[in-house]
């Protein structure tokens, strides 16, 4: 087994265990990892795409635009297999030609392509989790996988606009379009504002002339109904019209859609619910909040008299009744 280069850069982030072997691997670390913030943008236009990494952004660029422009494809000169860039044939071939059977299990000489592969097989025969997270030292883990799953949970992310700070990834960008993304797109007829371009597109269509000539309506009479597809009148017209439903198998109900007959089976696939058990005073249920206080029949109070209703201590006497003419 070969030994690794020297990880001598460490990570300068405060309880961040991480190392590498060149300085410029240490920059991307942070800003992947602890900034949050991606530092590599695409230049070309119309291309809003930006990376932590410049290896990924290298990729991108000649992946989407080059590949395009050039047509240029990278071929294994072992296999013939093509790529779309030269760094994929150079992973392809160091790991399926040049590294094959590189790491070997000393205990029962099984070969691993990737030296994580081999750690994670040892624990078959220590019972030791090789991966160990660098900021709870108590937690280990079998696979590199399940370590960096892990991970996540100790990933901050920064909003660089109100100094918040958020555990998922989602609900940062949840909180980025909800409170700091600004309305770009405007329509012109009705001022309405999108904050994607493809919306606003579609949206503009309402406006145009022959946006009412493509209209699907209702040829049954006294319906007003009107729709942008050929399709939903289709469905419409099943439905409401010739009345075809979707029938249950378990209980008959009839279902307007598959989708809702769908949705309606999931309800048989649940266990029953056992009916909870009548509350009694014996069983803990509550005296009621009034008792002891005289009520009134609202009723009879707005017909011109009232009647108080007073309730006796014992359960199942009759409550004496009092009228007062106003």
């Amino acid at each position: 087994m070969q030994d690794q280069q020297k990880k001598g850069h460490k990570c300068p982030h405060e309880g961040c265990n991480a190392t590498f072997s060149r300085p410029y691997r240490v920059t991307d670390h942070l800003y992947a990892v602890h900034t949050n913030l991606r530092a590599y943008e695409c230049k070309e236009e119309g291309c809003s795409k930006s990376y932590s990494n410049k290896s990924h952004l290298i990729r991108h660029i000649n992946t989407v635009h080059k590949h395009i422009q050039n047509d240029v494809l990278y071929s294994c000169p072992i296999c013939l297999k093509t790529f779309v860039n030269r760094q994929n044939l150079k992973r392809h071939v160091k790991i399926q030609h040049l590294l094959k059977d590189y790491f070997i299990c000393d205990i029962c000489k099984i070969n691993f392509k990737k030296k994580n592969q081999l750690r994670a097989h040892m624990y078959q025969h220590t019972g030791i989790k090789s991966f160990v997270c660098g900021i709870c030292p108590d937690k280990a883990f079998v696979t590199l996988y399940d370590k960096k799953r892990h991970l996540r949970c100790h990933k901050k992310y920064d909003c660089v606009e109100c100094q918040l700070q958020f555990n998922v990834w989602s609900q940062y960008q949840k909180h980025r379009k909800l409170v700091h993304e600004v309305a770009e797109y405007i329509c012109n007829e009705c001022k309405r504002s999108f904050k994607k371009r493809s919306h606003i597109v579609h949206h503009v269509k309402i406006h145009s002339p022959s946006h009412m000539s493509t209209l699907y309506k209702c040829p049954y009479e006294n319906c007003p109904r009107l729709y942008t597809r050929n399709s939903n009148l289709r469905q419409h017209i099943l439905i409401k019209h010739v009345t075809l439903t979707h029938e249950c198998v378990l209980c008959k109900a009839q279902l307007s859609s598959k989708a809702c007959l769908k949705k309606h089976m999931k309800i048989h696939e649940q266990p029953p619910k056992e009916p909870s058990p009548r509350k009694t005073k014996a069983t803990g249920r509550k005296e009621r909040k009034d008792k002891g206080i005289p009520r009134s029949i609202t009723a009879l109070k707005l017909a011109g008299c009232e009647v108080i209703i007073e309730e006796t201590d014992e359960e199942f006497i009759t409550p004496d009744i009092r009228i007062i003419n106003l």
